[in-house]
């Protein structure tokens, strides 16, 4: 499987595998300029978008993928299907892998917010994401991070597009 970094004028896009945990950074220089960041996930794919005020409009900043997270356990699993290293039988193989990556891909955006946020270029934060996957992430997210955290919805809205996510915001959310 070939791992790429996709670049667009207006958004960054990247690529998390547990073989490729070195990604590196293609967020833009933000400087000193306070940001209102808000992040829409789930499992497998999260997407961060900024503003400064609700007058500005929304912009895609870097979106995340982690196809691991929704890959069938036979394309991912090193054991035989079924079986654990304990010798147990049954179906905890493969919740127990579909886990670990949901843990993997929770601990790489933490410790993203957690860079943003010490380095201060963002002051607010903003989460939706899907459950099981907000809990995930709210366990590794430090106490700076969460500090920061202005809203957190369990809601997956990765598919909405930049325009829709914009109005449903500002309309259910205020932000």
């Amino acid at each position: 499987m070939s791992h790429r970094v996709y670049t667009n004028r207006s958004i960054d896009r990247q690529v998390f595998t547990p073989k490729n945990e070195n990604i590196v950074q293609t967020e833009k220089d933000w400087g000193m300029v306070q940001k209102h960041w808000i992040v829409v996930a789930n499992a497998s794919h999260a997407r961060l978008f900024e503003r400064a005020s609700l007058t500005e409009p929304l912009i895609e900043v870097t979106d995340w993928c982690y196809p691991e997270s929704r890959m069938p356990a036979s394309q991912t699993e090193r054991a035989p299907l079924g079986h654990s290293e304990a010798g147990r039988a049954g179906l905890a193989p493969r919740a127990e892998l579909k886990q670990q990556h949901r843990s993997e891909f929770a601990k790489t955006l933490a410790k993203y917010f957690r860079e943003a946020v010490l380095s201060h270029r963002v002051n607010a934060l903003a989460l939706f994401a899907s459950n099981p996957f907000m809990g995930e992430l709210m366990s590794h997210l430090d106490a700076a991070v969460q500090k920061t955290i202005v809203a957190k919805q369990g809601l997956d809205l990765t598919s909405l597009n930049v325009t829709e996510l914009d109005k449903r915001l500002r309309s259910e959310f205020r932000l």
